[in-house]
């Protein structure tokens, strides 16, 4: 075998790289929201860098939505027309409460059911103004 290949430069390299590895591994690249998604959710929205996808969902009145922060940073998800930047972000339907998940890090997952029907247009705190809005049409339940 050749141990000439295993220089110093190399072991140094290969040091920093399973660092970098550990690091990103510890950052949401797993974690809940890259498992099954909760048996109870008639809805999944995953949280990329800047965006909820799918956009728009629709869902019973009683069901429950999961958002999945499949991202590496952080996001919100919500609902309330006095934190909206912009007021066409917030939207509830008559007699719905006002929400926000608080701070969703990297690899975790937000559940909310929906008893009113209505429409909900929500947004992320962080990244409202790069667009990341998304609506829940709540169907009456049948």
């Amino acid at each position: 075998m050749n141990l000439a290949i295993f220089t110093r430069s190399n072991a140094l390299r290969l040091i920093v790289l399973t660092s970098a590895m550990a690091i990103v591994c510890g950052c949401g690249l797993s974690g809940p929201a890259h498992g099954p998604a909760a048996s109870n959710a008639a809805a999944v929205v995953d949280m990329g860098f800047e965006s909820f996808s799918p956009d728009s969902v629709t869902i019973r009145a009683g069901q429950t939505v999961e958002w999945r922060n499949t991202s590496l940073i952080t996001h919100t998800v919500t609902d309330d027309p006095k934190r909206a930047e912009a007021p066409a972000d917030a939207g509830l339907p008559a007699g719905a409460q006002p929400f926000d998940s608080g701070d969703i890090p990297a690899g975790k997952v937000y559940l909310r059911r929906f008893p009113v029907a209505g429409t909900y247009r929500y947004f992320c705190t962080h990244h409202e103004s790069d667009g990341m809005v998304g609506t829940i049409v709540v169907a009456p339940a049948s």
